[in-house]
């Protein structure tokens, strides 16, 4: 198949080995959700799982760019999102109102 590595849903990866579930704290702070969660994503893992518990927050995935409260993509609560590798590592993150929102992440693989 030429195009073997795309994955086109999240049935298509699974939990990567020798990871563990995380919750991240995101404040008024904005950062990566690494230095949030004060890990290093493994170097296998193709996607990440995230859903947005708690609160909203707000992304933005240049890398460099700073969300506000008002700047960024829009992730209400309860959101679920399926993240390629670069899209997770380049992800930075902050709470759009007061309360601190929790991500449940989980590291996947494609197998």
């Amino acid at each position: 198949m030429a195009n073997s590595r795309i994955v086109n849903t999240p049935a298509q990866a699974l939990a990567q080995p020798g990871t563990t579930h995380k919750q991240v704290t995101v404040s008024n702070t904005a950062n990566t959700i690494q230095a949030l969660g004060s890990f290093t994503l493994n170097a296998s893992a193709t996607h990440v799982l995230v859903q947005v518990t708690g609160a909203s927050i707000r992304v933005t995935f240049d890398g460099a760019t700073d969300p506000t409260s008002t700047k960024g993509f829009d992730y209400p609560l309860g959101t679920m999102a399926y993240w390629p590798r670069d899209l997770f590592l380049s992800a930075r993150v902050i709470r759009e109102g007061g309360t601190d929102a929790v991500l449940e992440v989980q590291e996947l693989n494609y197998r």
